[in-house]
Parts: C-alpha cells; sequence; structure tokens
C-alpha cells in the first residue's frame, strides 16, 4: 500500500454508502476513488449526475492519512459488434467505401480494437499529489484525530475531465490485497 498523509477532496455519498477520494492527475483530469460499503450498491447506481455531484461537493480539502494499493488495469475491446449494432455495417463488407483513406480498392475494415490502461503507482500518485495548507481549529496539546481512508477492500475509479465533467475510463478493484 502506498500512503499519504495530507489535505485531499473527499466527499461521503449517503445515497450509495460510498466515500470519494479525488486525485487530481493534471490541471485537466482527475482520478475519483470510489469506496462503498457494498460494491453492489455502487454498481447498480452510480451514473454521471453522481459524479456532477461529487465534483460540486468537493470545494474544500479535508485532511486525511490515505491507504491506496499500487494497481495496474488493462483491458481490450473489440468494437465490431458495437460499431454494426450503431449502424456502421457498410465498413466491415464488401460494400466498405474507404478512398477517402487509399485509392485501393476493395479495402475493409476487419476489426476496431479498443485498449486501456490504468497503472497507479509511487510515480504516479507522486505526480498527480496535490499540496495544500490547512489550518486546524483547536488546541495545540489535542489535535483531531486524522481520519484514515484506506482502499483495501473492492473499489472503483473513475477518470474525468474537470472541465466537462466526462468520464473517461471507469474500473472496478475487486482484490487490492494482491
Amino acid at each position: 500500500m502506498m500512503n499519504m498523509d495530507d489535505y485531499f477532496h473527499t466527499y461521503h455519498d449517503h445515497e450509495l454508502n460510498t466515500t470519494v477520494l479525488q486525485l487530481p492527475f493534471t490541471s485537466s483530469y482527475s482520478m475519483l476513488l470510489m469506496l462503498p460499503d457494498v460494491m453492489a450498491t455502487l454498481e447498480n447506481g452510480i451514473c454521471p449526475n453522481h459524479v456532477t455531484k461529487w465534483l460540486e461537493a468537493m470545494m474544500g480539502r479535508r485532511r486525511h492519512d490515505v491507504y491506496i494499493p499500487k494497481f495496474s488495469i488493462k483491458t481490450s475491446y473489440n468494437l465490431n459488434d458495437v460499431l454494426s449494432e450503431m449502424g456502421m455495417t457498410d465498413m466491415f463488407g464488401d460494400r466498405a467505401n474507404l478512398r477517402g483513406i487509399s485509392e485501393e480498392q476493395g479495402l475493409a475494415v476487419s476489426e476496431v480494437v479498443h485498449k486501456a490502461t490504468l497503472d497507479v503507482d509511487e510515480a504516479g500518485a507522486e505526480a498527480s499529489a496535490a499540496t495544500g495548507i490547512g489550518i486546524m481549529v483547536g488546541s495545540a496539546r489535542f489535535p483531531a484525530p486524522v481520519p484514515v481512508l484506506k482502499f483495501n477492500r473492492p473499489f472503483m475509479v473513475l477518470i474525468t475531465e474537470r472541465n466537462t465533467e466526462k468520464i473517461l475510463f471507469l474500473g472496478k478493484i475487486i482484490n487490492p490485497t494482491i
């Protein structure tokens, strides 16, 4: 587990019983880590409106002691069926017209593949860490305990573009202890 004690944007969604942690990648992209009490509740209920609500609610930062596992998600999808169902059937068969790409006759698309990879390790966490200054109210002799947020059970990860709040990647870590 990687560990960092710092100030983070967090939100607890009571409807989905999920704690959400925001880690900025760049000025344009953020990673949201969603730690649900019950994964099925999050999986069955999450929608783009939740992401909008979370991002709007994460105005201030709170100090947390955060533990995140190193993880890597790699996947590949063949999109031929999806594109055909959307009506893009001609590009796969004899009726394909790809003369805008090449003058060669008889060209057709044989396969459309989408690959996605997300690697999170010390270097990635270091590069995406947010630095802040926090001011605690209270006695210096008895500081408030720092809440601990451990991603040591199944959680979901989402990459979003900040300005449009569009979801670019959504994945699930089933066993973060491996």
